[in-house]
């Protein structure tokens, strides 16, 4: 059975560049292009990953998500990426470690990103 990825990612083009690359892996891909369209995306469905960016414009962020995704006890991996520094202790400080399953920061390489989705799938 084919593994299911909800990438929320407000930058168009890294979207839809990472998507095609999982698909062509073998993974059922579904974009959202902002959080707020993620949560309903995650409200309707069940994701093995949630590959999740940090800074997103709009009223929910990726700390949005992640709050969302705790109060909803989703059961996803979470892979949040950010360019921010020091991400781990934010989301220590808000009570969310236990969410996040692994923190990609960018830029990062997507040989990376594939491993750890493989880590997590099999």
């Amino acid at each position: 059975m084919k593994k299911t990825i909800l990438m929320i990612d407000d930058d168009i083009e890294l979207n839809e560049e990472i998507s095609e690359i999982l698909k062509d892996e073998g993974y059922d891909v579904v974009s959202a292009f902002d959080g707020a369209e993620g949560i309903k995306l995650i409200e309707k469905n069940t994701y093995d990953i949630i590959l999740l960016d940090f800074k997103m414009p709009g009223h929910t962020d990726g700390i949005g998500v992640i709050k969302k995704i705790k109060k909803m006890k989703v059961k996803s991996a979470v892979f949040l990426i950010s360019g921010r520094p020091h991400i781990e202790k934010l989301l220590k400080d808000e009570n969310l470690e236990s969410i996040v399953t692994k923190v990609l920061s960018k830029p990062f390489h997507v040989v990376t990103l594939l491993e750890e989705i493989k880590n997590i799938v099999e």
